[in-house]
Formats: structure tokens, sequence, C-alpha cells
């Protein structure tokens, strides 16, 4: 095919641009391999921060040349690419030191993202490219990670994998039982929301280890702040002296839980929960500003502590939850039709003893459905609250005298805040 200069003439702003960008792109990815290149001493990498950027150009160019030329020249520029790093790779092999293929790949990723950048795919390739250089510079984190992994907890990602992205296809649609109210897809996807901020609660609490009493407590709550109410109110009476601290850890993660639920809303129901984050935003700042000046009395010492928190996902526990959803659905319902509105705001109260999530999610599937976004709010926090006084009764029953006298400032921060919004609505 002949070219003219005339074709040539059309290169504009728009082509600078892209250009531009997979320049941007590249550096970027060569950069941090030269550091990493240069962080690891008597190692030899056969492309830094100049390869990795004209790569990326070259992507760019190849991807714009074959829109002159044909298609054909993209394959060829790209087989080129991958036969220099097969023989790279092969020569480099032969040196001493244990070498992988990171650096080799994100080389052809790179040229693949330059001739997306030519495509106007520029978001996208910039979402690679920071995955990439997430995956390239926290490689020593990553690996920490994986060594502290046990089966146990490599086996529930697994489950949640399988769970959410192969058994939720499969299940029916159509509504079954009293009222016609169930649906196994829909419950399927409440338990795959609950499970999965569960488990990556429970990772980070792995991950970042809950030195310190008040961080375990913060991060417990994540997963179960009434399993650090639990562990702490025992603790606080066989060491008296460390009853402060556990009282601000527990007042953190019953807080904790108000953020916790806003997520859920808002990935059901981003309508309601753009209406809820007013009364959560002012529970968590009185809850976690009493706390904060609580742990200012003692000039932030504070002592080591772990939570032995319970892997939050398994089958069992998974059908727990499908199960107990469905009976607060029908609760909420039934509730409903015998007393009215007067109906959800008891079956708050009761579900809300036990779990706060399943009546969370209801109530943000019913406001989608068309019910009232006041009512559901309240609901909400009604559950939130019941659930909180069943921790304070926690502490009251199982703790120390000293973290009683602490906790009970949180908790009062809580209700009075909580109590607050319910009777500044009522009257507005």
């Amino acid at each position: 095919m002949e070219i003219g200069a005339s074709q040539f003439s059309d290169l504009n702003l728009v082509h600078l641009i892209g250009l531009a960008s997979s320049i941007g792109i590249g550096f970027l990815i060569g950069m941090e391999r030269q550091f990493s290149k240069e962080a690891i001493e008597h190692q030899e990498q056969f492309a830094g921060i100049r390869t990795f950027t004209m790569v990326s150009m070259f992507g760019f160019i190849s991807a714009l040349l074959s829109t002159f030329v044909g298609d054909w020249v993209f394959g060829l520029t790209l087989a080129c690419v991958f036969a220099f790093v097969v023989v790279s790779y092969v020569q480099m092999s032969k040196m001493p030191g244990n070498r992988g293929g990171t650096s080799e790949f994100a080389l052809l990723i790179t040229f693949t993202l330059g001739a997306l950048v030519f495509y106007k795919m520029i978001l996208f390739a910039l979402i690679i490219m920071v995955v990439m250089l997430l995956l390239l510079a926290f490689k020593p984190s990553l690996h920490l990670f994986v060594e502290k992994l046990k089966r146990q907890e490599l086996l529930a990602i697994i489950f949640f994998v399988v769970m959410s992205a192969l058994v939720m296809p499969f299940l029916p649609k159509e509504n079954f039982g009293p009222y016609k109210l169930w649906n196994l897809k829909e419950i399927w996807q409440m338990v795959v929301i609950v499970s999965g901020t569960s488990l990556v609660g429970y990772m980070i609490a792995k991950f970042m280890g809950q030195k310190g009493t008040v961080l375990a407590g913060l991060i417990g709550g994540f997963v179960s702040s009434t399993s650090v109410s639990l562990a702490f109110s025992r603790k606080s009476k066989e060491s008296k002296s460390s009853s402060f601290f556990y009282a601000v850890g527990i007042i953190l993660a019953c807080t904790i839980m108000f953020p916790r639920i806003l997520f859920e809303v808002y990935i059901v129901n981003a309508n309601l929960a753009s209406q809820l984050h007013i009364p959560i935003i002012i529970i968590t700042c009185a809850g976690f500003g009493t706390a904060v000046l609580i742990y200012k009395v003692e000039n932030g010492n504070h002592s080591n502590n772990e939570i032995a928190l319970k892997n939050p996902l398994d089958f069992l526990t998974a059908l727990k939850f499908a199960l107990l959803f469905a009976a607060v659905q029908w609760l909420v319902k039934y509730a409903s039709i015998q007393f009215g509105d007067n109906g959800f705001y008891l079956a708050g109260a009761i579900s809300g003893i036990t779990d706060v999530d399943a009546i969370t999610l209801s109530m943000a599937k019913i406001e989608k459905a068309g019910g009232s976004t006041r009512l559901a709010i309240q609901t909400i926090l009604i559950a939130a609250l019941s659930n909180t006084l069943v921790k304070f009764f926690i502490v009251i029953v199982l703790g120390s005298i000293e973290l009683r006298k602490t906790a009970l400032w949180g908790f009062f921060a809580i209700f009075i805040s909580g109590f607050a919004y319910f009777f500044v609505s009522y009257i507005y």
C-alpha cells in the first residue's frame, strides 16, 4: 500500500496527547523498575527507565502505523518485542542468582499499554498501569502477606470467589415462600456483600498485625465488634491496669460498625446511603471523639494486645447468614402487616440483637423498591443501637469495674447522638 504525505498530515493534537500519555506510562513503570534494580545490589536487569519508556512509545507508534499500512504491522512489532524479551531472559538466566519473569512480562504489557493509548483507551491503560505499579512496588509486602497466610484463610478466599463468581449466576431469580418474599439470587447477593466486607476486614487485621490494644479494637471492629467487646471485657478482669485501654478499644470497635453499615447500604442502595450518611457521621464523630478524648487522658500510652478473630468466611457461616437474612425479611414483612410502621421498628430492634447486617440490607432493598426513606433510616439506626446496647450489656456483665466506668462514656455518646437524631428528625 502506497503511503502519501497527506496521510501523515492527519496528525493532530490528539496524537500528541496520546504520545505524551504513552511516554508518561512507560516512564512511571520504568522508574519503578529502575528503582527496584538499584535497590538490589549485584543483580542485573535487562530493562530500566529508558527502555520501558521507549517500549511504550513503540507500542503507540506501532498502533499508529498499523492504521496506515495494515494490522500486520502491529502483530509483527509485538512479535519482535516478544522475541527480544525471550532472548534477553535466556541470556540473563545464565547469570548467577534466582530470576523471575516480572520485568519481562511488565515490558510486554507496557508495549500493549502504548497501543491502548493510541486507540483512545487511556483511562483503561492508566488503570492497568496503576495495578502494575502496585504489584511491582509492593512485592515485599505481598510476599510477607502470603507467608502469613494460613491454609484456612486461603480456602476462605477461594470460597469467596466461588460463591460470588460461580454460584450466584446459577441461582434462580423467581420469588417464592410466604408473601412471595424470598429470592435465592438476591439472598445470596447479600451473603456475598457481608462476607466480602468481613473477609476484607479480617485480612486487614491480619496484615496490620493488630499491635496495640486501641489499634486492635479499631481494626477488629471491621470484622466483629461483638467479638472485640467479649474479648476485651474478659481480659479487663485479668489485667485491671489495662482496663482503660480495653475500654477505648471497645468504643472504637462499636463506633466503626456504623461506617461499615453505611458502606453496605451504599453497595445495595446508593440513594439511601446519601441520606443515611448524616446520622452515621454524627454518631461516628461522637464515638470517635469520645474515644480520642479518653485516650488523651493517658497521654497515648498503650499496651500490646491482639484479638483472636475467627476467620469470618466458611460455608456454614454463609449458610447461617442466608437463613438469618431470609428470617429477617419475613419478620419485617410480618411485623409491618400486623403493626404498620411500628412493625419495622420492632423488627429492627429484635434483629439488631443478634445481627445488624441482615436488617440493614433488608431495609436498603425495601427503600429501593419504593419504601419510605425515613422509615428505612430509622429502622437501620434502631437495629444498630440495639446491637450496641447488647455490647454495652456484655461490658457490664463481663468487664471489670474500671472498664465499665470508662466505656460508659463512649456508649453514652453513641446513644445520645443517636437518640438526638431521632428527636430532631421526628420534629422536622
